[in-house]
């Protein structure tokens, strides 16, 4: 639950409008993430309500903002819950690219 508000407040505080925007689902409005397994989308979840994360849980971050006419943008990364924090597995490269 931390995890999620955090980065709605970090949306939030760049500007970014999120939930219900003139009648429409818009911004950031879904779960942050949620368990790796057996089959997609399982606990733990990364959410308004989430779960308890432990040491050893692989979880998915994917936070993205969507807004209608214009697009939308979606990272995503996988993560392993450590003693100490957690250690992205995610070694793609991040840019942006206008073309």
């Amino acid at each position: 639950m931390k995890i999620h508000h955090g980065i709605c407040a970090r949306f939030e505080k760049a500007g970014y409008k999120t939930g219900k925007v003139d009648g429409r689902m818009q911004g950031y409005f879904h779960g942050t993430g949620h368990g790796v397994g057996l089959d997609i989308h399982e606990a733990p979840r990364i959410s308004r309500t989430g779960s308890l994360l432990q040491e050893g849980h692989v979880v998915t971050v994917e936070p993205g903002l969507y807004y209608p006419g214009l697009g939308a943008v979606r990272i995503e990364d996988m993560v392993l819950v450590t003693k100490d924090g957690c250690r992205n597995l995610t070694n793609f490269p991040k840019v942006f690219e206008l073309t």
